[in-house]
């Protein structure tokens, strides 16, 4: 989980062991391939091509996954990507940061990410992102998805305009003063032309929209937390 400070210093703490040794030449050789062939290995051509049982392998690719250095799809054969550097001295990853723009709380207009509504830009290493682009960030404000997020969090935004049912989602809909609004909801498609903007807090009634009314902007997949008053 990240951890934000008030005086906006990220502190982040991750799994930093060691990767074996099976690990490392699993990883060489997925960095091989793709650079070779411009398209990653299938288990069973890392087996083949380095003398170790299935079990070694999946062992290993779970090991580099859980380090955050790879990411899979469990839906695709070939879908090993590398999403940070190993350092072949002292088998760690390399960590390289992005930078973020955290956009505002109220935007003045439909695009949440137009240059009037950025406060700022924070840098979050990519390999927390999990090989996740087109990233912002939102300050959350009010508890209507408190204890997910909660006030003053900033949520992890990626960046798209569709989701799938119970996603929580980013989506301006136009406000009671007919000003546009940024909310953050869980994602509720009805049939026909409505849909329910859901509060994980139940102490607040699910809002009805049409789909005409809502427009996705993003789908947080995770939160940066306050603590303290630094």
């Amino acid at each position: 989980m990240f951890q934000l400070t008030r005086s906006w210093k990220m502190v982040y703490h991750l799994h930093m062991a060691n990767i074996s040794s099976d690990s490392r030449v699993v990883y060489s050789q997925i960095q091989k391939v793709s650079i070779e062939q411009g398209k990653s290995p299938t288990i069973q051509e890392l087996v083949d091509s380095l003398g170790l049982s299935t079990r070694k392998v999946v062992a290993a690719l779970r090991e580099l996954e859980d380090a955050l250095i790879i990411k899979r799809s469990q839906y695709r054969s070939r879908s090993i990507e590398l999403i940070a550097e190993l350092d072949e001295e002292n088998g760690k990853a390399k960590d390289s940061s992005v930078s973020i723009p955290i956009v505002g709380t109220a935007p003045g207009g439909h695009f949440l990410l137009a240059e009037q509504n950025i406060e700022d830009h924070l840098n979050i290493p990519t390999r927390l992102l999990k090989g996740k682009r087109d990233v912002f960030l939102l300050r959350v404000a009010g508890d209507s998805m408190s204890p997910f997020l909660e006030d003053g969090d900033l949520a992890v935004v990626k960046q798209q305009n569709t989701a799938s049912s119970h996603e929580v989602i980013v989506a301006v809909r136009e406000g009671i003063s007919s000003e546009y609004e940024a909310t953050i909801k869980e994602f509720v498609p009805l049939s026909g032309n409505q849909v329910i903007l859901n509060p994980i807090n139940k102490k607040y009634k699910p809002i009805v929209e049409t789909k005409e009314n809502v427009q996705i902007q993003g789908v947080v997949i995770g939160a940066i937390k306050m603590f303290g008053e630094n």
